[in-house]
């Protein structure tokens, strides 16, 4: 008989229940990590060029909302929850065009272009990344292993829907890390 974990109760999960466990954990940390933190916390920097918790929430919302939208799913940015949701609207912030790629996901950005993100309070911000988890979920829970293992309309061809997803997912875990050091660090300075 094989021993069952906590984590996977139910023996064996496929690939795409495997990453959605990843997400759902994800988002659990990150309720419970930034939950509750004021505006001071949530845009202190320990430098004037590190990005604050913040910022580092936008990007993690925006960068699994692009790669799902365009590079997925091979939809127009049109589509993306930042506008579908109202929040380019809302906010007055297009980011189209700007970065890597004109993706508009924090990467290559310059400090001034950094400083144009909206300054979104930590409610608004994890209402968002709620749109796009639920928005990863959503397609992924939908859409077949045949499916999420064909060639990526995105990166020539070269990955698969399944690990383009990954990259980005996989990029959430790693900046939910940074901001678990952002907190302590900053708990630190004070």
């Amino acid at each position: 008989m094989k021993q069952q974990t906590l984590l996977f109760p139910h023996g064996e999960l496929s690939g795409s229940e495997v990453m959605v466990t990843i997400l759902e954990d994800n988002r659990r940390r990150l309720k419970r990590a930034v939950g509750g933190l004021d505006d001071d916390a949530l845009y202190w920097q320990p430098d004037p060029q590190s990005n604050s918790i913040g910022v580092t929430l936008w990007h993690m919302g925006r960068l699994l909302d692009v790669f799902l939208t365009q590079l997925v799913k091979g939809e127009p940015a049109e589509n993306e929850q930042w506008f579908s949701q109202g929040w380019a609207e809302r906010t007055g912030y297009d980011p189209r065009g700007i970065g890597r790629s004109g993706w508009g996901s924090l990467n290559d950005y310059t400090a001034a272009e950094v400083a144009q993100i909206p300054r979104l309070a930590v409610g608004q911000l994890l209402e968002h990344l709620d749109q796009v988890y639920d928005g990863v979920r959503t397609f992924i829970e939908s859409t077949t292993m045949k499916d999420l293992t064909a060639a990526a309309p995105s990166f020539e061809g070269q990955f698969t829907k399944y690990q383009v997803l990954s990259m980005a997912l996989l990029d959430n875990v790693r900046h939910l890390g940074e901001i678990y050091l952002l907190k302590s660090l900053r708990e630190r300075a004070n």
